[in-house]
């Protein structure tokens, strides 16, 4: 059986860009997932697009809550899959992200989490790369940046169940 994977995306007003994430999201190649969309109460069009593909989400919920840290821990703490990720409603998944992740997983089993390069760009076609950086958490700490692409990083349930959920404070850390 292959393992579960938790996609989760928090979103708040992003009814422009929501419909093709979760479609990025629902057409993967790797079919073991659950997805999770946790979204803050919208007034666009965010719910109808929840509602539209309610069959193929795991869970979701439009309520208020105290910005993008929470929306994710409510998802995190939704979450069942043996692998976690997730991506932000204007973010979309290659169609092989996971089937390629979860097999260099197998691959590593002492690898608890992996991230890469990411296209950024405002549109298809006009994006530019971010690299993906090697770091360590004392790296982290002493430079205080964080060069881990979120969008391309996917680790595994025991991460979270060793560090625990997000921060509330901190809504954005770039």
């Amino acid at each position: 059986m292959d393992p579960l994977v938790t996609i989760i995306t928090p979103s708040y007003n992003q009814g422009e860009y929501l419909e093709e994430t979760i479609l990025s999201v629902i057409n993967q190649t790797y079919k073991n997932t659950e997805y999770i969309i946790i979204d803050g109460a919208s007034s666009d069009n965010s719910v109808e697009l929840l509602k539209k593909y309610s069959s193929k989400l795991a869970y979701w919920v439009s309520e208020p809550d105290k910005g993008q840290a929470d929306a994710i821990n409510k998802g995190l703490l939704k979450a069942t899959g043996d692998y976690i990720c997730w991506i932000n409603s204007d973010d979309i998944l290659y169609p092989d992200f996971i089937l390629r992740r979860i097999a260099e997983f197998e691959q590593k089993p002492e690898i608890d989490m992996i991230y890469g390069d990411v296209d950024q760009g405002p549109e298809p076609g006009n994006t530019r790369l971010r690299k993906g950086v090697s770091t360590s958490y004392n790296l982290m700490l002493k430079t205080l940046t964080i060069p881990i692409p979120q969008q391309s990083a996917i680790w595994r349930r025991r991460v979270l169940e060793k560090t625990g959920i997000l921060d509330p404070k901190w809504h954005v850390l770039l």
